[in-house]
């Protein structure tokens, strides 16, 4: 009988312990907050990187890690004007980048919605055959008037490493939204006293 319970507790204790790595995860990097679901028992850490700024933006790094090992990268690119972000432009870019990075076996995934906007993704095989998906879209993309163009100013990549199913998860879930600054509240003035 106490085996029966034992086996019992441990069965619960299980499951409650994947229902509670199953769960919504909320991180901040920079002015951003990102929620996921990877929807796996895997234990994982979250780790946001130091802003990096450069002449015409600043990239927000979080970085996701399994065993010590880097498995999913997502970089939030905040530019200080418009840019282009039409998606044909960008795919191209990014396809061309990961074949600079040595991929093999480059494929588009074009009509994708991530956060409820359009998105694409691409993957590819490394050396040792490892697949590397890899996701795009902008936050804030709108059309442009000036032409047949879309302009925006934060774009979202996500590198995962992970397999196709928990990184399927991460799209699926993903939520980015830039936190609202703190209010300061009403400033009052009190004259000096004579």
């Amino acid at each position: 009988m106490n085996l029966m319970r034992l086996l019992l507790a441990l069965f619960i204790m299980a499951m409650l312990s994947f229902s509670a790595s199953a769960a919504t995860e909320n991180a901040t990097t920079g002015p951003y907050v990102v929620s996921f679901d990877l929807n796996s028992s895997s234990k994982y850490s979250i780790q946001s990187g130091m802003p990096v700024k450069e002449d015409i933006r600043t990239a927000y790094p979080l970085l996701i890690s399994i065993n010590n090992s880097t498995e999913v990268q997502i970089t939030i690119f905040e530019y200080n004007d418009l840019v282009d972000s039409t998606p044909d432009l960008w795919q191209t870019i990014n396809s061309q980048g990961l074949a600079r990075l040595g991929l093999k076996n480059i494929t588009l995934a074009a009509e994708m919605v991530i956060d409820g906007m359009p998105a694409y993704g691409l993957s590819g095989k490394d050396d040792v055959n490892k697949t590397l998906y890899s996701a795009y879209y902008w936050l804030d993309s709108n059309d442009c008037e000036c032409g047949p163009v879309s302009v925006g100013k934060t774009n979202i990549v996500i590198t995962s490493t992970l397999p196709l199913d928990v990184t399927g998860n991460l799209l699926d879930t993903m939520h980015v939204s830039k936190a609202m600054a703190a209010s300061q509240g009403p400033v009052t003035f009190a004259p000096p006293k004579a």
